[in-house]
């Protein structure tokens, strides 16, 4: 095995590393934890493990394709999409045609992918250079394809259509911005003071459900759910949120309540994932890491290989 295909290997195992660390946190209400299979009566955390696995050599092929295409950020997304067809065939193989990954297929392959890149040019990845390589890859043709959409059929897709939300496509076009303005901040300050790492989870989902349109809640409900989502986790969050004494028992009550309504914060959930690999990636805790925001942040750095 070379450099280039340990590097890639690497990268693949991080983002599967973030999967499971995103299933195995818990209490998550509505979601597949530990506790609970959430609002989903066709998966747990069986389920979840054996999509990652079957997911965990694609998204070190993406980061691979990222590797050999440096130069050509347009060819490295036409490739990783071809790559992404079959890692879904994949996963509804391992899952017996459940759905567990499908929205982290994109984000998590496209973030591998521009990572390869990264330290092939580089020797090093910043969020900085990440996110310039993410948009150079992906934005020119996610806004045609979101202007030019005809035909409606995830999640986001739909939404788009009824309500103008762009679900995992505008993620990418924004450069992440749920995930440099929210949620990366929320995790590196409990990772800085030492706090649990289940708990800090939970505490960056919560941020995250606070402000973030989830796209699978829209589709199961309303926006009128969306919006009481987001009440809630702002009143979780200040009531102390995941490092209050009662939190485990707060989150439990929450749990049974969005499992009778068939409440489901999916997307967060993906977005709490992408935190986790790029927290993995880009801190080693020997810097601060508090001022993330938009493209100023060039701490953090860890060279790989």
């Amino acid at each position: 095995m070379d450099k280039n295909d340990k590097i890639a290997e690497r990268i693949g195992d991080m983002a599967y590393r973030a999967l499971l660390e995103e299933v195995y946190t818990s209490p998550k209400p509505g979601l597949v934890d530990l506790y609970s299979n959430g609002a989903h009566k066709d998966m747990d955390v069986s389920t979840f493990e054996r999509s990652a696995d079957a997911l965990k050599p694609y998204f070190a092929a993406m980061a691979q394709e990222g590797i050999k295409h440096k130069d050509s950020p347009f060819e490295i997304f036409s490739n990783i999409r071809r790559l992404g067809i079959d890692a879904e065939k994949a996963m509804y193989h391992a899952t017996a045609g459940v759905n567990t990954h499908k929205g982290l297929i994109f984000n998590m392959g496209i973030l591998s992918a521009a990572v390869g890149a990264c330290i092939e040019r580089d020797d090093t990845v910043t969020l900085y250079s990440l996110m310039e390589m993410e948009q150079a890859m992906v934005r020119d043709t996610l806004l045609k394809e979101v202007h030019g959409m005809r035909d409606f059929t995830s999640n986001g897709e739909k939404n788009l259509q009824k309500y103008g939300t762009m679900g995992a496509r505008g993620e990418a076009i924004s450069g992440y911005q749920s995930i440099r303005t929210i949620s990366l901040p929320v995790m590196a300050k409990g990772i800085s003071e030492g706090r649990d790492f289940n708990l800090v989870k939970l505490q960056t989902l919560f941020a995250l459900m606070s402000q973030v349109d989830d796209s699978n809640i829209i589709a199961r409900h309303n926006l009128e759910a969306l919006h009481e989502v987001k009440g809630l986790a702002k009143e979780f969050l200040s009531s102390g949120g995941a490092y209050q004494e009662e939190a485990v028992s707060i989150l439990k009550r929450m749990d049974k309540d969005f499992i009778d309504r068939n409440i489901s914060a999916g997307g967060c959930a993906d977005l709490l994932a992408v935190t986790i690999f790029l927290a993995d990636l880009l801190w080693d805790g020997s810097k601060e890491f508090s001022e993330v925001n938009e493209f100023d942040i060039k701490k953090g750095q860890r060279p790989m290989g």
